[in-house]
This record gives structure tokens, sequence and C-alpha cells, in this order.
């Protein structure tokens, strides 16, 4: 079985060395999310002892690395068949200062981490190369908490961390060689190496991907899930957790796990992905397979779990295991507990018997048996979709994808103070209408700013413009028909601060190139099409109640005004479903103002909240009579989007009053009301043409004409895009 990552080390302890009975141990060292420093730092240096690929007398069946405090005091590194046969010491450290002992993959090296700024590797033969961190890396607190070797041993990929925060990079080495910075969004840990050209990583905002060991931040995701803690199987297939995904920054390491979580597989490529187990609604982290199911760590306890249809409970008679390794053929598996390596060996139908203790007084143990699975590969068929290029938040990042359906990072949350992790509802950035650009918000600064947003531009190439007067606007800024201006909201304060729901507020037509105010209009939030700005007025401020009344929807065209509808006749509605005046006197909230490209439609979010319960509405309406030509009451509506031509808007549809409804994709013809199209699916947005509309499932995102006919799977990220010409 594949390594999993991770276990604390052990203190140091003198003991005897028992057992003779072929064995497989696997006893790592408990590594943590790692986090690496900023692109400007030093790179570590590195000092090569050796060259040659070590000849050994060991087995090609199995073999141990384990730690063991002698008579006289020494600390001392011991590698064996995995019967204990031919045991030879390699090495000798400070029983304080050494984690993380790991084989390589072929067998021919061991590694270790001192004090965690020296990685230490040794040959079979007992060579050593020993790969340190910069002075200046260690000065700012930054350490080794993971490694791993390639296929060929040749080259080894560490997650460095800042022990002050929750940065982690990844980095990557080769025999002789200085290390080279393959990442540098602060969030990446490494996994198993796919090749010698590309690993597994996670990173703690959810992706599970594939890296390529050259060039910088040259990161695919596998999938658009939530992902975690992925792992490379037995049969080749890349199994990962998915659920709610999140950090723990702990004082030694950061680990992530998921909540409310499932295991998923797939092949590398991201297809043919599967649910595999779901688990309970705990925190877990996916350390390997067991006969039938899976080995997990619950949260931050040090006790390993089995899994497989339920938990599987482990043996505690020799104490808490806290990592196993099962056999290759299944039938036993050793671990450590406490100070002991024990065995337990597994029933044909999974189940463990009583712990039996082989080795005591063992520390930093590790196990090698040859791996011979090839992986899991599946090339997809072309899929005949318009062509575009996209723009999608993924992880916490913005990203880019082409045609051929390979992302490429757009914007890395650690430049704009990880927006897109503390504002968990801002729209996707719209292109510009030449598509040289794309328009989103982020946050001011880090620190005290960072819930004030402001608008930014950002072209193909990544190059950023950041609008930062006003130094606090709304969600949703909008590109004038000819890319030329872009309109906002001015805010007094940070979105969400009481006192901008008590302040009249103001809309900004700024021009995009030279950052210039060109005109003011009087609202609460604004959305730019050919017939001009379309507004939701300020209304009067309702004081006690925290409420606004009397607000109505307007167009503006240069400084004349015209009013569409009002909020009261749209809430006056019967499939509204809302409660008579005198039972309305809650908290009135009117937000996402969008329309279509010509504006004669839009769409517009009223919501009542009072002490008992709330109302929650989202009206499609016709600019031409202000009549609302659908309404929907009480379901959810979310990603909204309209199509760049003809009066069509998409959006996702969800039930929150039924345990376990699918979202709905759903089309509706703005002029009628009606629905001309629903899938299962969440909405995801429109060709360029407006001919097709995408669709985001687990398993990847779709393309669908508005037409009809078969929705066409195109790419494996089922994420909301925006597209544009290619």
């Amino acid at each position: 079985m594949r390594q999993a990552r991770g276990l604390v080390p052990y203190a140091a302890v003198a003991g005897l060395i028992v057992g003779a009975t072929v064995i497989t141990l696997v006893v790592t060292t408990l590594s943590p999310t790692a986090t690496a420093p900023a692109a400007t730092t030093p790179t570590p240096t590195v000092t090569a002892t050796v060259a040659a690929r070590p000849t050994t007398d060991l087995s090609a069946s199995g073999r141990l690395a384990y730690w063991r405090t002698e008579a006289n005091g020494d600390y001392v590194l011991w590698l064996a068949n995995a019967d204990n046969s031919r045991r030879r010491s390699v090495a000798k450290a400070d029983a304080q200062t050494v984690a993380r002992t790991k084989w390589s993959v072929d067998g021919a090296a061991v590694a270790y981490v001192e004090s965690g700024v020296r990685l230490v590797a040794v040959r079979v033969d007992g060579g050593t190369t020993t790969y340190t961190l910069a002075p200046d890396l260690r000065s700012d607190g930054y350490r080794i908490v993971d490694h791993r070797f390639s296929p060929s041993g040749g080259r080894i990929a560490v997650t460095v961390q800042r022990q002050t925060g929750s940065q982690s990079d990844v980095y990557v080495s080769g025999p002789g060689n200085g290390w080279t910075r393959l990442t540098t969004t602060e969030d990446v840990l490494a996994a198993d190496w796919i090749s010698e050209e590309e690993l597994l990583v996670q990173t703690t905002g959810g992706i599970v991907g594939r890296l390529r060991a050259a060039g910088r931040d040259q990161l695919r995701p596998l999938t658009g899930m939530n992902a975690a803690t992925p792992i490379i199987g037995d049969d080749g297939r890349v199994y990962f957790l998915a659920g709610r995904v999140s950090g723990f920054a702990g004082a030694q390491e950061t680990l992530v796990f998921a909540a409310s979580a499932s295991v998923w597989s797939t092949t590398i490529d991201g297809e043919d992905l599967r649910r595999e187990q779901s688990l309970d609604p705990d925190s877990f982290r996916l350390d390997g397979q067991w006969p039938g199911g899976f080995l997990l760590h619950r949260g931050t306890n040090p006790a390993q779990v089995a899994f497989s249809k339920g938990i599987v409970e482990l043996p505690t008679n020799a104490g808490l295991i806290e990592r196993l390794s099962v056999s290759a053929d299944r039938h036993f598996a050793i671990g450590l507990a406490g100070g002991n390596l024990v065995r337990v060996d597994i029933t044909s139908a999974g189940a463990p018997g009583s712990a039996v203790v082989l080795l005591g007084s063992v520390t930093q143990g590790d196990a090698w048996f040859p791996h011979a699975a090839a992986l899991a590969r599946i090339t997809p068929s072309k899929a005949d979709v318009p062509t575009a290029r996209f723009v999608f938040a993924l992880g916490g990042h913005l990203w880019t994808m082409g045609s051929d359906g390979v992302p490429s990072l757009l914007r890395a949350g650690n430049q704009n103070s990880q927006t897109l992790r503390r504002f968990s509802t801002i729209a996707v950035p719209q292109w510009s209408p030449s598509g040289d650009r794309v328009l989103t918000v982020e946050s001011l600064a880090p620190g005290a700013s960072a819930f004030q947003l402001i608008a930014v531009t950002i072209d193909r190439a990544g190059q950023v413009k950041r609008y930062s007067a006003p130094s606090s606007i709304g969600r949703l800024p909008t590109w004038s028909p000819d890319g030329a201006q872009i309109s906002l909201v001015a805010l007094p304060a940070a979105d969400g601060d009481p006192v901008v729901l008590s302040s009249d507020l103001s809309i900004l037509l700024i021009e995009a190139a030279s950052s210039t105010t060109k005109a003011t209009i009087p609202g609460r939030e604004a959305y730019w099409t050919k017939a001009g700005v379309l507004v939701l007025s300020n209304g009067s401020w309702r004081v006690g109640d925290r409420a606004r009344d009397a607000q109505s929807i307007e167009v503006w065209s240069g400084s004349q005004k015209r009013e569409l509808t009002t909020v009261a006749k749209l809430t006056a509605d019967p499939r509204a479903q809302w409660p008579s005046a005198t039972a309305s006197r809650g908290v009135t909230q009117t937000s996402v103002l969008t329309a279509s490209p010509d504006g004669g439609h839009f769409a517009v979010h009223i919501t009542l909240l009072d002490q008992t319960s709330s109302v929650r509405t989202f009206a499609v309406v016709r600019a031409r009579d202000g009549n609302a030509s659908a309404i929907v009451a009480g379901d959810t509506v979310n990603d909204e989007a309209w199509a760049s031509a003809g009066r069509f808007v998409g959006y996702t549809l969800g039930s929150p009053q039924q345990v376990g409804v699918r979202q709905r994709a759903v089309v509706r013809d703005a002029e009628t009301g009606d629905v001309v199209l629903e899938q299962d699916g969440r909405f995801a947005g429109w060709s360029p043409d407006g001919a097709w509309i995408y669709i985001a499932r687990s398993d990847g995102l779709y393309a669908m004409r508005l037409g009809g006919g078969q929705a066409v799977r195109f790419s494996p990220y089922g994420v909301v895009v925006s597209a544009t010409k290619p």
C-alpha cells in the first residue's frame, strides 16, 4: 500500500528488537501541510556527497528502516529486510531533531528531516546527500514538513511551511542540484509522484491536482470538487476526499481536512469520476487503503481509523494505533501503537484481529515494498462544443481555460488577500465586450481592510489594474457596452457594515483606462446595458427597522432617468407570496440586480426578514411595462446570467425546504416567463454566441444547445464560468 502522509514523531527509547516473521512496516511521521516562502526569498542550498546509484543485498520484496537508541546512547538509523535480517546502521542523529523518515519509491534510499531545516537522504550503502534551507528561510520561520521521492529516487519534492502562518509551497530537488521552487501561491502541499515530471498535490483551498516539476505554478486541478488528501491507490486510480475542505493550523504543522465528506476516485486525467464511500459528518484525512475500504485520521486525533461501509474498530490492546500499513496480500497490517510496533491480522472479510507486539522501543520507522500498478488513464473523445476562452474561480484562485480544456492560473489568492475565500458570494468575473479583460472585485488590502472590496481588471496575460478609489464598493461592478467605462457602487464602509444600510449610496461611472469618474448617479445597485444604466434606487431609510422603503428600478441615460417598476409593485404580485402590508414591516432586502445586454429585461432578488420567518422572491421583469414575467417564491435562485443575445436568463434553482433535492439549471424566456430548458446540475453560464448553456455537475462541465439535444461533457471542472470568444 502506498505510503500515507504523516505521523506524529515518537520519543526515542532504548529497547530490544524482536521478531522473525516477514513483515511490512509503514510508520510515517505525521506530515503536515506545508508553507513556502515568497517568490523573492532565497532558495535552499544543497550539498551533494554522492551521485552513483547504490547496489545492495537487501531484499527486493520488502525492507525496513527504523531508529533506535543504542546502549552507548547513540541514536542510529537501521536498514534491514522485512524480517529484520541483514540489518545495518547507516546514520546517526540527535533523537530530538529527527522526523519524517521515509523510503524512496524504488527502495534505494531513505530520507529524514533534521530540526525542520535539513533533508538528509541516505542510500542503502550509507552514502548521504544533505539539502539545507537557506539562512533567510530558516530565520523567517520556514520548515520542511514533508518530502516525497520521485519514482526513480532521483528527485525529491518537499513541502515547506512557515510556522507562524499557514502558507505552504512545493520545491523539487535533484542529485547535486539546488532546490527549484514550483509554486508561489502559498497553499500547496506535495503528495505522491505521478511520474518523474509530475506529482500529485493538494491545496488548503480544496484543490486536488497535478503539478509539473518544472516551471512555476504549473498546477492542473483534477476536479472542480472541493477535495483533499489525494493518494494513488493499488489500482492506479487517484483517491481523495470531497466535502467541506478546511485547513487546521497547528503549532507544528497545517493539516487539511474534509468534513461531511465522501471518498471519490478518478483517473490521473480527471476522468471516470466515482463516488466510493460516504463518511460521517466529522472531519477526516485520507491515509491509505484498507481491505474493502480506507484508512483515515479523524480530525487531529492521532489514532487512525479504518472504514469499510462503516467504521472498523481497530484493536487497542497494545495501545492506540496511530498508523497502519496493509501488506501487499492484505492478510495483515503493521503499525505503531505508542512505543510499540504491532502486527494486526486481517480476515478475508476485512475484520482486524488483536494487535501483537513485534518490536518495542522503535521510533521513526518506515517500510518499503515494490509497487507495480500502472496509473489508470482514460483519454476522452473531443467534444463538439463551441470554442471559447473561460474564466472561473476554484480553490480560492482565478483561472483561465481555452478550448483545449487545460487551465492556467490567472490570479492567485495570496495576491489579493484571499478574497475568494473571505467572500463566498462574489460573482464570476465578467469579460469585457472585446474579451480582452475581465472585471471583478478583490480586497483592498490585508488586515482590517480585507473586507473592503475594490474593482479590478485583469487582462489575459494576468496584468492587473486596481481601482482603489473608492476604497469600498458593492460586489457587482459592470462594463459599459463599449468596454470604455465601468459602473460601481461606492460604499461608506465595508459591505455588511450597518452604516451601509442607513446611508444613501452613489453609483460611479468610471473611465476604465484613466480611473477618472465621469458621472455619479444616486442608487444602491447598478447594471450597465445598451439602454442605459439600470439602477436600484436608494428609497427611504426606515429608522429602527433596518429597512429601506419606496425603492424602485430606474434606467439612466446620461442625466435622464425613467422609472421601470417599484419594489412594492413586485411584492404585491400574488405569485410573490408576500404577506400583507401590515405584516410586512420587517427587513426588506433588495439585491443582485442583473439585466439583459439590451436592457429590455432585468431580474432582482427581494427578501423579507421578520421575527418569525423569511420570504424569498426572485422576479424576472419586462422593462417596457415593469411587470414581472416570472416570479420564483420560496426556492433559492443563484448564478443568474443573461444570454449575450435575446431575452433568456439562466439560473440555478434549489429547494431549501426539501432535503436531498438536486440543483437544477433553469433557462427562462424573460418576455413570457416560460421555462425553456431545465437540467440536473448547476447553471454555469452561456457560450459567447448565446446559443449554448453550460451546466456544472460533480463530474465536470457540460455544454448543451439552447434548442435541445444532449448535454456534452467537455471539461472535468464542474464550476460556474464566464466565456468569451477564444
